[in-house]
């Protein structure tokens, strides 16, 4: 049963994708106290080593057009094996709601309002998010590609008028992290930007044209990548050492800007921009834990869990975080191992589906 009745171009998906990847922009903070000036380094490692299960995502996902990842579970492993893996890896977009919560609760907190309750950014920033995924996969996709635009460009313009400050000798000597922070550091990369792209085998199958899925997902994601890598080779050049420290390192850089004493006191810019790309983050995720449930369930619509899954977010962020510090710290250490449980999942059902040669045709129809 088709749950989602919208559907998404080519372009849009792409515009997704980059603006999910954009989204992890202020995560990639806590990836400097491990790679420090080689940070780039990883960015770039990351980027390349996650392709092959990137492409494994896509090929999954047009070998059962029209069929989300709870779909597929059911027809390669039964329908009792299937919906419990489908179980656990709705898991997944769950908690990164979660993750990237305690995050912009972090910024907020820290940055612009310190006596705020946290529940009350929260709630403002959820309620924002439920109304954009209530209005189905097409809001979501056109809101991306203007989230994108306005990035692109608040970045390139933010790194140009950062030229005068940049120091490039931040950068020597190249290659000096040990192989343990390179592994770990490219690990983190890895699970977080790119590797979370697993939950939108819940949004290709609504791609008008499926045999283009593979194009628009590989170019989002390599426009995502170029504005992390523009970001991070922007804080480094920036403030040296200091990025290591530093909670959001490109607010922090953005506040040397000094052109004439006119164009100054961009930071606020770069919050609004750090706030939608989070913001997408979220909608995206949120979508697919309703959507999956709802697909798991057999409802009609996805659309009555919207609210509850919100408020239940927020709660269980609020529970998990117990100090404005804490997303930082499981950011860099516990949850890339965690959300790496999840990325062999497109792998294996993949191997198996090709083994048993599915989708199997009786008719005209998948079985």
């Amino acid at each position: 049963m088709r749950i989602e009745k919208g559907v998404i171009s080519s372009s849009q998906l792409m515009f997704m994708t980059a603006a999910f990847v954009q989204g992890s922009s202020l995560l990639v903070a806590f990836t400097y106290a491990i790679a420090k000036h080689d940070t780039w380094l990883v960015v770039l490692s990351g980027f390349a080593l996650i392709l092959p299960l990137i492409w494994v995502n896509v090929s999954l996902a047009q070998k059962f057009p029209g069929k989300n990842l709870v779909q597929i579970m059911d027809i390669v492993y039964g329908s009792f094996l299937g919906k419990l893996i489908s179980a656990i890896y709705i898991l997944f977009p769950f908690q990164l709601i979660a993750h990237n919560l305690g995050f912009i609760g972090e910024f907020f907190l820290t940055y612009m309002y310190p006596e705020t309750p946290l529940t009350v950014i929260l709630i403002m920033f959820v309620s924002v998010c439920i109304w954009a995924v209530r209005g189905g996969i097409e809001v979501i996709s056109r809101i991306s590609a203007i989230t994108v635009v306005i990035t692109f460009i608040v970045v390139a313009v933010t790194s140009l008028l950062l030229y005068k400050e940049m120091e490039f000798n931040n950068f020597l000597p190249v290659f000096e992290l040990s192989m343990k922070e390179f592994i770990q550091g490219t690990h983190i990369m890895m699970a977080i930007p790119y590797g979370e792209l697993v939950v939108f085998l819940m949004i290709i199958p609504y791609l008008n044209k499926i045999k283009q899925a593979k194009s628009s997902v590989f170019l989002g994601l390599i426009f995502g990548a170029a504005t992390l890598l523009i970001i991070t080779v922007t804080d480094i050049a920036a403030l040296g050492v200091l990025a290591t420290v530093m909670v959001s390192p490109a607010l922090e850089a953005v506040r040397l800007i000094d052109i004439a004493k006119i164009i100054t006191r961009m930071e606020m810019l770069v919050a609004v921009v750090l706030l939608i790309t989070v913001f997408i983050k979220v909608c995206v995720t949120l979508y697919a834990s309703v959507l999956g449930i709802a697909q798991l369930f057999r409802l009609r619509s996805y659309r009555p869990l919207v609210l509850p899954i919100g408020i239940i977010s927020v709660s269980f962020t609020v529970l998990l975080f117990d100090h404005v510090s804490e997303p930082a710290i499981m950011g860099a250490t516990i949850w890339p191992s965690h959300a790496f449980l999840y990325l062999p999942i497109p792998v294996l059902t993949l191997l198996i589906a090709k083994i048993r040669k599915l989708p199997q045709k009786h008719g005209g129809e998948n079985k």
